[in-house]
C-alpha cells in the first residue's frame, strides 16, 4: 500500500510540475497563480476542518504525509515557528522539465493561506527555497 501512496505523489508532483510548465509557456502563470491564491484564501478553513489541523506544525506534517512532496522539520515556540525542508519532488521534477519555479502557485500560497486561516495574525516569511537556494526555509510568526 505505501508503494502505491508513493506512486501517486510521484505521479501528483509531476502533473503539477507540468501545469507551471504549460501556464509559464502560455504566458498566465502570474494570473493563474493570484486567481488560485484568491480562491485557496476562500477555501483554506474548510481544508483546516477536513483535514483536522490546527497547529502550524500540524501543517507541516499533514502535507509532508499527504503530498510527499518535502519533508519539513519544524521548530517552534509560543510565538513562531520555522519549517525547514532539504529535498523537493515537485522542485526536482520542475527543474528536469526545464520550467520556471512551481513554488508560489503550490506551496508557498496555499501555507500561507492555511496559516492566516488557522490565526489571522500569523505572517510566513520565506527565508529560502529550494529552487534557488540549498533548502526551502519558512517561517511564521504570530504578531
Amino acid at each position: 500500500m505505501e508503494n502505491n501512496l508513493k506512486t501517486l505523489q510521484l505521479f501528483y508532483a509531476s502533473v503539477m510540475a507540468d501545469a507551471v510548465k504549460e501556464f509559464h509557456k502560455a504566458g498566465i502563470l502570474d494570473q493563474v497563480t493570484e486567481n488560485k491564491r484568491i480562491q485557496q484564501s476562500l477555501t483554506a478553513p474548510a481544508q483546516l476542518n477536513q483535514l483536522n489541523i490546527s497547529t502550524p506544525k500540524e501543517l507541516f506534517e499533514k502535507f509532508s504525509e499527504l503530498f510527499g512532496c518535502i519533508q519539513w522539520d519544524v521548530k517552534e515556540n509560543t510565538d513562531e515557528f520555522k519549517a525547514t525542508g532539504e529535498r523537493c519532488l515537485l522542485c526536482a521534477l520542475a527543474k528536469k522539465m526545464q520550467t520556471t519555479a512551481p513554488c508560489r502557485i503550490y506551496c508557498i500560497n496555499p501555507l500561507k493561506s492555511l496559516l492566516k486561516a488557522m490565526n489571522p495574525s500569523y505572517e510566513l516569511f520565506i527565508e529560502e527555497t529550494l529552487w534557488n537556494g540549498n533548502a526551502c526555509i519558512f517561517k511564521a510568526v504570530s504578531s
